[in-house]
């Protein structure tokens, strides 16, 4: 059965992405101070982290997915080999994911003339994306094998929770509390300026930083290990009763948090702040319990836009990229009227949502890494 309702967040995700990147590559420049303008860079912020996260979820899913497969087909190899040979599988979709994002930097470069090669090793989210994907698919096969799913008992779940704590959440944490010191360590000026990027942001060298970003995709991961936990209806009605609970908790906390004094002073809310990465993770993780709980109505089963947008991320990402800041939409560069853009916004995803359903008919190119979808369990 697909957990169709992680599908559907992501599907939410997409649509924060598309606002974003249409509003920002059409809406002129002197049309961009008004409170509207605010909010939607305020949803459009949410894209990034809510795909690194929902892709650290997908995870463990899948390497579940992967183990109950090595068990049904009678394999002889050890439960920690066969959770080994599942975690490379999955280091290998992460590195796929890395070299795809540099050949979408490649075929932008043939786009656009009087770009400079160094441009293709700008790190952007898929770059992020593909590295920590093989970081926590490697933590992740590091795990203790509790044996077979289906025999698993509450005793065993419980050291399950505190092994992904230990491999998976610690990690994430460590990211986040050295966020503030990366920006001062010495070492990365040893590297070429586009690598460094990679640490700490340098000029507009980069996009997206492994600190604190990475973070994200640990912590879904922690969380996808729970959702992973066979369990009947009845239990799994409770789990995401406690899920909610558990995300608008960490919510709070964050919110209660960010009014403290940071831990440390070279901390800045929007970059570097833990506040801030535990309000987004409360929140995503609630969202999560309010996606299955939407999926479970009674018309959940019919076609869903938002699903098939989740399920189709990585082309609608690769394909509406192009058409909203590359040579197709060249006119409009910064050229629309606020209300103007939100058009074209509505327009460009009602087209991603036809170029979705196109591609998932022919199948899914098999380029398409399947740990930042849904996944069957």
């Amino acid at each position: 059965m697909r957990r169709a309702y992680i599908d559907w967040l992501r599907g939410v995700a997409v649509l924060f992405m598309i606002e974003w990147h249409s509003i920002d590559a059409w809406t002129r420049l002197d049309a961009r101070e008004s409170s509207t303008f605010d909010w939607l860079i305020f949803f459009g912020g949410w894209a990034a982290p809510m795909f690194l996260f929902l892709a650290g979820v997908s995870v463990p899913l899948a390497g579940e997915s992967r183990l109950k497969r090595a068990a049904g087909g009678n394999s002889e190899r050890s439960a920690t080999a066969a959770r080994r040979a599942a975690s490379w599988s999955l280091q290998k979709r992460g590195w796929q994911i890395f070299v795809i994002a540099h050949l979408f930097r490649f075929f932008g470069f043939l786009l656009a003339p009087g770009s400079i090669w160094s441009g293709l090793l700008k790190p952007d989210i898929l770059n992020i994306l593909g590295l920590g994907i093989v970081a926590v698919a490697f933590c992740w096969g590091r795990m203790p094998e509790l044996g077979p799913p289906e025999l698993r008992t509450a005793n065993s779940e419980r050291r399950t929770a505190a092994a992904a704590a230990l491999w998976l959440l610690g990690p994430g944490v460590a990211i986040v509390m050295l966020a503030p010191a990366s920006r001062l360590w010495w070492w990365p000026t040893l590297l070429y300026p586009r690598f460094e990027a990679y640490i700490r942001p340098v000029g507009n060298l980069g996009v997206f930083n492994l600190f604190p970003t990475a973070a994200f995709i640990f912590i879904g991961a922690f969380v996808g290990v729970l959702i992973a936990s066979p369990r009947d209806q009845s239990a799994d009605r409770r789990f995401h009763l406690w899920l909610a609970i558990g995300g608008v908790a960490v919510w709070m906390a964050g919110w209660a948090g960010s009014y403290l004094p940071p831990l440390s002073s070279r901390s800045e809310f929007y970059t570097t702040s833990l506040s801030l990465v535990v309000i987004r993770c409360g929140v995503m993780t609630a969202a999560l319990a309010a996606a299955w709980l939407w999926m479970r109505r009674p018309t959940a089963q019919h076609w869903s836009p938002l699903a098939l947008l989740g399920r189709t991320s990585l082309f609608v990402y690769l394909v509406h990229i192009q058409l909203a800041y590359g040579l197709f939409s060249a006119p409009l560069h910064h050229a629309l009227s606020l209300p103007a853009a939100l058009a074209a916004y509505a327009l460009l995803t009602i087209v991603m949502l036809a170029a979705a359903d196109w591609w998932e008919k022919r199948g899914r190119g098999p380029w398409i890494a399947t740990e930042i979808k849904a996944v069957s369990t």
